[in-house]
């Protein structure tokens, strides 16, 4: 194997497809893997077709389990599989083709998200509470706020009432990381911390918290928000303290299949829109 060719990280071909936008007909996976490496390689044409035979099964095989994946977690794949012996695929794994227009925005969601400061990132958590139905978000000061970034109170349907009653809304700490590369177990354990003293209410998250959080009494969750996704130590522990977790990735798909507030036909152009300035606005909003 070449030098060139172990320069070159699969898991940063499978992000650029992830970012990519592709015809809407049916593709072999070998030039899809061609067209990735035109873009990391200055090589001559004779060389790339050579990496791309090396590095294509095992692209494939990572492929297959990301598509694996993220159907167990309710995630559209990247790919349908069309043919798995000639190795073919359609771009956007949707059952359906009439559902794929919610999808074709996901490279443009990625540019933009990955473009973000770490401070947008929060501001970006921030409208995806709101795209959930929260009925009150708050977006921490800037600085050290005891490790909590954003803060939201989502209401149960009314056919959660038998296990939930009537003692108020979901309560959500939140925190963001926005690395290249997935979050550490170490940062999950400051988190868990921080989880347990707003339950404790032992620091100064009188300061942190806002007046209709510490008056409800609806159950307690931490949401922790990694861009590249978390270790297995860190998913392991949140697991084991019922901490949600999300990457990039979920959050993308949630903005895909989420409507515009007040604008049920909106053009995907729109939701671009409405991200971008809803991020801004969170961001200019004073502390409440």
């Amino acid at each position: 194997m070449s030098a060139i060719n172990e320069k070159v990280k699969d898991k940063d071909i499978i992000s650029y497809m992830y970012r990519t936008k592709y015809p809407n007909t049916i593709l072999a996976f070998s030039e899809i893997v061609l067209d990735a490496l035109r873009v990391f390689v200055m090589a001559d044409e004779v060389e790339l077709e050579r990496l791309a035979v090396a590095k294509t099964k095992n692209l494939w095989a990572l492929v297959k389990r990301d598509i694996v994946n993220d159907l167990n977690n309710s995630i559209v794949p990247l790919f349908d599989i069309i043919d798995e012996q000639k190795r073919l695929v359609k771009w956007i794994g949707v059952q359906c083709d009439k559902n794929k227009y919610l999808y074709v925005i996901r490279p443009e969601l990625y540019g933009i998200i990955d473009k973000m400061t770490n401070r947008e990132y929060e501001a970006l958590a921030c409208v995806i509470c709101k795209l959930l139905g929260a009925q009150n978000v708050l977006l921490t000061p800037p600085g050290n706020e005891d490790g909590i970034d954003f803060i939201a109170s989502i209401k149960f349907s009314n056919s959660a009432h038998h296990l939930f009653g009537t003692k108020g809304p979901l309560r959500i700490i939140g925190q963001c990381k926005k690395y290249s590369s997935k979050d550490n177990v170490g940062h999950m354990k400051e988190f868990i911390q921080t989880i347990d003293t707003v339950h404790n209410q032992s620091f100064r998250a009188g300061q942190v918290l806002p007046s209709w959080f510490k008056t409800s009494a609806g159950p307690i969750i931490g949401w922790h928000i990694a861009h590249s996704g978390h270790q297995s130590g860190a998913s392991d522990r949140a697991k084991n303290f019922g901490i949600l977790t999300s990457d990039t990735k979920e959050i993308v798909d949630l903005i895909c299949k989420s409507r515009i507030p007040g604008n049920q036909k909106g053009t995907y152009k729109d939701k671009v829109i409405y991200i971008l300035n809803e991020c801004k606005n969170f961001i200019k909003l004073p502390e409440q």
